[in-house]
């Protein structure tokens, strides 16, 4: 039997060889057109892939990606992923985020970039201390294992306790209540840059939606003058969000209008095309930084679960931040 399995095996593989053959030498007969010859290097490739079926996925979804975050990597200081105004200025920048382990599960390229890469100085407030699970004062504790991971200072990591900001994932947070908050710390640490959630709130959960809309409602009606820009963190599908590496194929294709607006402006004299704008950010981990915000969540041990190791490995905002400028009213 094992005999008649490898002579059937040899023919099959010999008839599809020999098809393969026949089908070249149509492709080469002597009216072969420039069609016929792009139509045998796809039946080359295509017999190329058939036949090599484990390589094919390696370098597709482990190798390619791989080679572009590196790219993306050599270009991230370009303007058109930083703005201009981050590279020659020192901000004082205030993430806003809703429960603790929000900063480096989400935010964590954010805080990395913008701290080793431009020395911007970072601050966090917490707006409830995740007590949904009874669990506050633990996550406020750990909170402050996190800060230290991504190196902000302690005196300028808080996670708020208030009464009519509770953590619950049914409960829209009144936007009259939070920004009062916010103003009062963007005072006392003269804050000039604003981060938070945009109004999807990356998981969809209400009370980072709430956050969004205070400070996309702060910003736009010029609520307080010390602001001088406010971003806004890109929410994307499902599928997207669980991509990991993958989505780089995505951000690399995404971003070549920009790559190129950014080279033109370089080589053309006279203002003629004007530079990239402050309207986006890329901003992506290294691998340094990857390990950094491991290891900040490593210090919220209460939401240490089996699906946490996943999202760690799986989840785009582990790599990579795409922030939004938001726009003031005029």
């Amino acid at each position: 039997m094992t005999n008649g399995l490898k002579k059937f095996w040899y023919n099959e593989e010999k008839h599809s060889d020999d098809s393969f053959d026949e089908f070249n030498q149509i492709l080469l007969t002597p009216k072969s057109t420039s069609r016929t010859i792009v139509m045998r290097s796809f039946s080359r490739l295509y017999h190329w892939i058939s036949t090599h079926r484990i390589l094919f996925l390696i370098i597709s979804l482990i190798g390619i990606p791989l080679m572009i975050y590196m790219l993306l990597m050599i270009l991230s200081s370009n303007r058109a992923f930083i703005p201009i105004e981050f590279q020659e200025k020192r901000y004082n920048i205030l993430l806003i985020v809703a429960h603790p382990d929000d900063e480096c599960l989400f935010f964590s390229p954010t805080l990395r970039v913008l701290q080793t890469q431009y020395h911007q100085n970072l601050s966090l407030v917490v707006l409830s201390r995740g007590n949904h699970a009874g669990l506050g004062q633990i996550r406020a504790m750990e909170l402050h294992g996190s800060c230290r991971a991504l190196n902000i200072p302690s005196n300028r990591c808080l996670s708020l306790d208030l009464l009519q900001i509770k953590d619950d994932p049914k409960v829209w947070w009144s936007e009259q209540q939070l920004i009062p908050i916010i103003e009062e710390y963007v005072i006392k640490w003269s804050i000039d840059v604003l981060i938070s959630f945009d109004n999807r709130g990356i998981s969809g959960h209400l009370n980072h939606r709430a956050v969004a809309s205070a400070v996309r409602l702060m910003t736009e009606n010029r609520t307080n003058t010390m602001i001088k820009m406010s971003y806004e963190l890109k929410s994307v599908s499902l599928l997207r969000k669980y991509s990991s590496i993958l989505d780089f194929y995505w951000i690399f294709i995404s971003s070549i209008p920009r790559l190129l607006h950014s080279l033109l402006s370089y080589l053309i004299p006279f203002n003629l095309i004007s530079s990239t704008d402050k309207s986006y950010m890329l901003l992506i981990n290294t691998p340094n930084d990857y390990m950094a915000s491991r290891n900040a969540f490593a210090s919220h041990q209460s939401q240490y679960s089996w699906d946490r190791h996943l999202y760690l490995l799986a989840s785009r905002y582990m790599f990579i931040n795409e922030l939004k400028y938001i726009d003031k009213h005029v």
